[in-house]
């Protein structure tokens, strides 16, 4: 019996999701999550910015935290 080739990632996953639709909730054709999305739309502008500014201290808090790792550990050969 010939061997099968390997199936491609990015098609095994489409096909997946495709037999597997509510795995990940409402979504439109583009894997918008729209429960979310209309989560948000619930907010006020304010309310949102506000969000949106946590969300921004947040990923500039990782990116200060990943710098002071790899200041600490620059010379380790793991992350040469």
């Amino acid at each position: 019996m010939p061997e099968q080739e390997p199936e491609n990632p990015a098609e095994a996953l489409i096909r997946w999701q495709e037999e597997n639709p509510n795995v990940w909730g409402d979504q439109d054709e583009n894997g918008i999550d729209l429960a979310h999305l209309r989560e948000n739309l619930k907010l006020t502008p304010a309310e949102r910015l506000r969000q949106h500014g946590r969300a921004r201290l947040f990923a500039a808090q990782v990116e200060e935290a990943g710098e002071r790792y790899r200041q600490a550990h620059r010379n380790s050969p793991r992350l040469s």
